[in-house]
């Protein structure tokens, strides 16, 4: 007996046309959970919540020490030229003697009282050198002010100027302020008082009445608490969270450098199909995989692969290294939620296998409907 040939519309409908679905290559948003496990050269570690508490564990004294480390430098690093004169500061320079004198009228008339004379102010200038009238050029960088003071007394009496010669030399100004700059708006540069300077204190003169400048989310994208305060100093840098700046009493010293960062120090790159919100999240530290998947609104209830989450990190060591979650039990939560992101972490979600295939049977109903339609 001979079959009589169906019209397509109704072979559709009826499921008497079968595709070749095993020979042609189904779109997917990124690769399925089974070749990520098959990535070569990564190290793959499967995640218990023993695994990531150990990690967070680690994080958090990393954390900790870090911070430590920040604030022994502060508090402890030797003065950094506090009573040194150096390039660019000014000095008021007097002298002071006794005019047509000698030491037989001196006995005779101790009341003559010596006489000063103003030399004026002198900038020491990019060599260290100040130029004082009659004796020339004299190196006073490096020098407190009282051996610079006996170095300018030496140099007028070995030229038989005057007299019994005295020195005095102040300070006028100082190149040794602070400057905070950064996230701020304006950057400033604080003068160093005799009395000394805190951290939290220069902040706040800095900013003025620009208290918005720390908002935690200004100018940035689902960040929290991004905000950071480093210190500069001899060259060396010590980094702390803006709360920690404003709450402890650290000391500055003269010539530090504040500078004010609204940069997120972690970030993430969050895809894959099976997330609702692809991009790059910021974070002021290290969040959690579960906290990391909830700034990119979760997963995607109709995509995504729970049994296979992943996360690629490069090592320190160079070495990549590939950790697998799954959401299957109670276990894959936990360890989600105490599994520390690390900076330049990749979180992958691969869409569920049957995702592909339900797109094509979704294909060959929006094929066949209008077809049955035109019947």
């Amino acid at each position: 007996m001979k079959l009589k040939q169906l019209p397509l519309s109704v072979a559709l409908l009826s499921g008497l046309v079968f595709l070749p679905l095993t020979s042609c290559s189904l779109p997917n948003a990124g690769p399925l959970a089974e070749p990520v496990e098959k990535t070569r050269n990564v190290h793959i570690v499967n995640v218990t919540p023993e695994i990531a508490n150990a990690m967070n564990v680690a994080e958090n004294q990393k954390k900790e020490k870090d911070l430590t480390e920040a604030l022994y430098f502060l508090n402890n690093s030797s003065p950094y030229r506090t009573t040194s004169i150096h390039p660019g500061d000014t000095l008021n320079i007097s002298l002071w003697s006794f005019q047509g004198a000698d030491e037989s009228s001196l006995a005779t008339s101790p009341s003559q009282a010596p006489q000063k004379t103003a030399l004026g102010s002198f900038q020491v200038n990019t060599a260290g050198n100040i130029t004082l009238p009659y004796v020339g050029s004299i190196r006073v960088a490096g020098k407190t002010p009282d051996q610079a003071r006996r170095s300018i007394v030496s140099s007028y009496v070995r030229r038989n100027i005057v007299n019994d010669p005295d020195i005095t030399v102040d300070v006028a100004s100082t190149q040794t302020g602070i400057t905070v700059t950064g996230s701020i708006g304006q950057p400033k540069i604080l003068s160093w008082s005799p009395g000394g300077m805190s951290l939290s204190q220069a902040i706040t003169l800095a900013l003025g009445n620009g208290t918005s400048s720390l908002s935690e989310n200004s100018n940035l994208d689902k960040n929290t608490n991004a905000i950071r305060v480093s210190v500069v100093r001899h060259e060396q840098e010590a980094q702390l969270p803006i709360s920690v700046a404003l709450e402890k009493d650290i000391a500055l010293q003269p010539a530090d450098k504040v500078i004010i960062k609204k940069e997120s120090p972690v970030q993430v790159v969050v895809m894959g199909g099976g997330i609702n919100h692809n991009g790059l999240y910021g974070f002021g530290e290290s969040p959690s995989l579960s906290g990391t998947l909830a700034q990119a609104q979760g997963l995607n209830p109709n995509s995504a692969n729970s049994t296979r989450i992943f996360v690629f990190r490069r090592e320190p060591n160079s070495q990549m290294s590939l950790y697998v979650f799954s959401w299957k039990d109670g276990n894959g939560l936990i360890a989600a939620q105490d599994f520390p992101i690390k900076n330049k972490d990749v979180v992958y979600v691969a869409e569920s296998p049957m995702v592909p295939i339900a797109r094509v049977i979704n294909t060959i109903f929006q094929m066949a409907l209008p077809a049955a339609i035109l019947r």
